[in-house]
Parts: structure tokens; C-alpha cells; sequence
């Protein structure tokens, strides 16, 4: 029976931005960090991989493949003695921030990075980069509301930024749902936050808005984007679409 990773799993916003990585090897990059943290490094196969996200091993190499190709993250294979065999093959996180300030990687390197991400994961969450201002803001305008940048509220973006969602997708929600329900008396109640960003329905709210856009192509709503100041010309969404879509 595998073992099931640590609770918790980070993400960096220049992993979860990087428009170079299929979007599920942002997701399968988080599931690596969870097993450093239990270890200091990744022990699982391309075969559990393959499992946990029901793909072929080919597709968790081609993403193995793209993390690697940005120095996110480093692959050590050992073989069996006097064969061509793979005996093991270990996963570590590259901390580095960006590949253009990476020179060649040691082992000091892998064992200082990996025994960082085991002491400072719950600093990591407690000093995380969320714009929370930002997504609750977005949130009362579009939906009239005044919700308050509160733990309460700020527990579920939290969850769902750390499960791999982005800025945007909480944007493409809130304007989807607003456009839905804020004129509907019965519905209107549930532009909240628990609501809205919940774990039970915040994925198909998400894939809703998604099939509304690519249905009538509307202007990426205002307010929110993936990059910190970054203005996007009106192609954007269609390619961020493309990125976020399965393999």
C-alpha cells in the first residue's frame, strides 16, 4: 500500500505562474514537496504518480520532465550493481528560485534545500504571498458585499491556493457566480466565501466558468491576475485556458 504524503504541500507563485509548465506539473510539483517533507526527498515511482492523478506514466514523465527542465526540481537514479536496471530513483526540491541564478546543482545544494523545506513548511504558511485583500475585494464588488479579510475567510482560498488554483481561477469564479446569482434572491445568500472557494464545490464552479468562456469569450474580468502587475493583452485567457487544461 503506498504511503500517503504529509498534510501539507507548497507551492511557490514562480512554480504556480510558470506558463511553461503543463498545468497538472504545478499540482504534481506540490505532491513532491509533501513527500520532502515527510523524508527529505521523493521516493515515489512514475507508476504511483500515474495512479494518484488516473494518467499514464509517460504523461507524469513529460511533466518530471518540464519541472526539471526549469530547475524546480533534480532526479537521482541509482542502478543495479553491473546492469542498466533502475534500483532507485529519488525526486528532490530545487529551491532555487529561478533557473537563470542556477549554476550546476551539488548535493549540498539538494541536502540544504530539502532539510529547509523540512523546517520551514509551517513558516512557509504563515508567511504565505496570498493577495487575500485582493480576491475578498474582488468578491464584495462584484457581488455587493462587504466580507472582511478574516481568518474565516481567508481558511478556504488558502486551501484551494495550496491545492494549485490561482488568482485567476478565484477571479473566473466570483465572476461567473456573481453574473449568476447576484439578481437571484433565492441563490444571492451563497456569494460567500465557505461558498464560493469551498473544497466541495469550488472545482466545479471553476469548470462551469470555464465552459461559459469558452462558449462566449467575454473580457478577463477585472481586479485579479495571475502575474503581480502583469497586463495581459485580450489573448491571454485563451492561453491561460490552454496551460490549465488536462493533459
Amino acid at each position: 500500500m503506498a504511503e500517503a504524503p504529509s498534510y501539507y504541500a507548497i507551492i511557490p507563485a514562480n512554480v504556480r505562474y510558470d506558463q511553461n509548465l503543463p498545468g497538472k506539473a504545478i499540482l504534481l510539483y506540490g505532491e513532491i514537496t509533501a513527500l520532502c517533507n515527510q523524508k527529505g526527498f521523493c521516493w515515489a515511482s512514475d507508476d504511483y504518480f500515474a495512479k494518484l492523478y488516473g494518467v499514464t506514466k509517460m504523461t507524469v514523465q513529460n511533466w518530471l520532465k518540464s519541472l526539471e527542465s526549469e530547475n524546480y526540481i533534480s532526479r537521482e537514479v541509482t542502478y543495479k550493481k553491473d546492469t542498466k536496471e533502475i534500483e532507485h530513483r529519488l525526486i528532490r526540491i530545487e529551491m532555487t528560485p529561478t533557473k537563470k541564478n542556477l549554476g550546476t546543482p551539488t548535493q549540498k545544494n539538494f541536502r540544504d534545500n530539502t532539510t529547509s523545506i523540512n523546517k520551514n513548511h509551517s513558516k512557509a504558511e504563515k508567511k504565505d504571498s496570498i493577495d487575500y485583500q485582493k480576491i475578498i475585494g474582488y468578491l464584495n464588488a462584484e457581488a455587493g458585499r462587504e466580507y472582511k479579510n478574516v481568518g474565516s475567510n481567508r481558511k478556504p482560498i488558502r486551501a484551494r491556493m495550496n491545492e494549485g488554483y490561482s488568482e485567476h481561477d478565484f477571479a473566473l469564479v466570483i465572476a461567473f457566480k456573481c453574473k449568476q446569482w447576484v439578481d437571484n434572491n433565492e441563490m444571492a445568500k451563497y456569494l460567500r466565501p465557505s461558498t464560493l472557494f469551498g473544497e466541495k464545490h469550488f472545482d466545479e464552479y471553476l469548470n462551469e466558468a470555464k465552459q461559459s468562456l469558452k462558449k462566449a469569450k467575454p473580457a478577463e474580468p477585472q481586479g485579479l491576475s495571475v502575474g503581480e502587475g502583469s497586463a495581459r493583452a485580450a489573448n491571454y485567457l485563451a492561453e491561460l485556458e490552454k496551460q490549465y487544461e488536462g493533459d
